[in-house]
């Protein structure tokens, strides 16, 4: 089926969501043409009764502990010209909303970059550097279900002025909320860089540009292990979070992050 122009799919994973989904659904409700819904495994909470009174487009997949596993399904479900690629504990204003349907009426625009932010249980956090690409024209975006991969682009990417907020139930920027979800998800990303050993998908490409990157990787594992995580935190730093205690907070869990996952890759040789 064609996709009709100007229309979105908003696609999530989520993962016993029920504190924050309908927030994010609400927001979307009315302004998407279309809502899909893969869930990361059995539900153990309200998220999926929540879910079904705002689309009948919900699934539930084998658990796989990263959200990337399931990216690529969802984007195979959308029927829509355009991909929104958002999170559980996102949401979207009305305000926003018109700058995208503006944004996206050129042909010549194939994707959005828009604002981002953090939270840290009180107040949200918004610097300069916090940016995400969020929504993608379908047939020209190329996307392998890695984690922290963002996909690629065939044509312009235009950053607006538009913010996607962000409102997890936790403060996400604390050390403890890092190490935690860190201690979960540095040995699945590991898992990644062997990728004879796991399965994972591609969407509008194919996976032969990852296996090359990551066999790269495992070769110059040291020199990634020394110099990656200092190239990544400086480039936070760059894009503007060097501007507030919180942003250079992030920048060094951005180090540590890297440090952690190519250390377990050196275990894994």
């Amino acid at each position: 089926m064609p996709s009709k122009k100007d229309t979105i799919s908003a696609c999530l994973v989520v993962y016993n969501e029920e504190a924050v989904i309908e927030r994010c659904l609400q927001s979307i409700k009315g302004q998407v043409d279309e809502i899909i819904i893969v869930h990361d495994g059995p539900c153990a909470d309200k998220t999926l009764e929540i879910a079904k009174r705002y689309t009948d487009k919900i699934f539930v997949r084998d658990h796989a502990g990263v959200m990337e596993a399931h990216l690529v399904f969802a984007f195979q479900q959308a029927q829509s010209e355009w991909l929104l690629r958002i999170d559980a504990d996102e949401f979207l204003d009305a305000d926003s909303f018109l700058k995208i349907k503006e944004a996206i009426q050129p042909e010549t625009v194939d994707a959005l970059i828009l604002n981002w932010e953090m939270w840290n249980g009180q107040e949200t956090i918004s610097l300069p550097g916090l940016q995400k690409m969020c929504l993608m024209r379908k047939n020209r975006f190329h996307y392998c279900g890695v984690p922290h991969e963002n996909g690629e682009v065939d044509g312009q990417v235009k950053k607006i002025d538009a913010f996607l907020h962000h409102r997890p139930a936790y403060n996400n920027v604390a050390w403890s909320s890092f190490l935690r979800k860190s201690k979960k998800w540095v040995p699945i990303h590991a898992n990644y860089f062997f990728p004879e050993n796991i399965s994972f998908t591609c969407f509008n490409s194919s996976s032969d540009k990852w296996i090359e990157h990551a066999k790269y990787v495992r070769t110059h594992i040291w020199r990634y292990l020394f110099f990656k995580p200092i190239k990544m935190s400086l480039g936070q730093l760059k894009n503007g979070l060097w501007k507030s205690f919180i942003g250079i907070q992030v920048s060094v869990q951005v180090y540590v992050y890297y440090t952690m996952l190519y250390w377990q890759i050196i275990k894994k040789l």
